[in-house]
């Protein structure tokens, strides 16, 4: 199912004939320097997409594939999931794209698409992107999407800010 469409990028659910796809990209340890989990193997890929099958029935929504409209390709993952924070429960947005691909604005795409998606349709009153301190490139796509930072804590042992967005009175 398609959850948005920009114009240089699908965001749809994923399926299990994505696995090899992702995992080409998830192993990647520049991809997945930042991750917490670290380099993903093909089984560590195939339970993450069986894992966004389950939000997508548990909440109507997940971590989507972003496939290039052009190719068809995927090129990464973007989405929304339940995350536990210093104790509370929240919405993460998260986003993924192969190497080739950065410095294009493409996680700045697909990141406002499903942020404008949970929004719109999931009706989510507050979503956070978790960065570590020390990655300035996804904060700068954070901040372009309208996140600011709203503290500074510690998750799976890193130091990390909260960057934080609301709906605006249009959405």
């Amino acid at each position: 199912m398609v959850i948005a469409e920009t114009p240089r990028l699908l965001l749809r659910e994923f399926s299990s004939d994505d696995v090899g796809a992702l995992a080409e990209i998830l192993r990647d340890p520049k991809v997945m320097e930042f991750s917490t989990n670290g380099p993903c193997t093909e089984d560590d890929t195939r339970q993450f997409i069986d894992w966004c099958l389950d939000s997508y029935q548990d909440h109507g929504f997940g971590q989507w594939a972003v496939v290039d409209r052009l190719s068809g390709s995927i090129i990464g993952f973007c989405g929304l999931s339940h995350v536990e924070l210093d104790g509370g429960q929240e919405i993460e947005i998260g986003y993924r794209l192969a190497p080739s691909l950065w410095g294009q604005g493409l996680a700045s795409e697909a990141a406002e698409a499903a942020v404008e998606y949970g929004f719109s349709h999931c009706h989510i009153d507050s979503i956070v992107a978790i960065i570590a301190t020390r990655h300035v490139v996804s904060a700068g796509v954070a901040e372009k999407v309208g996140f600011r930072i709203d503290t500074r804590t510690k998750y799976r042992g890193w130091d990390v800010l909260i960057y934080r967005k609301r709906p605006t009175a249009s959405a």
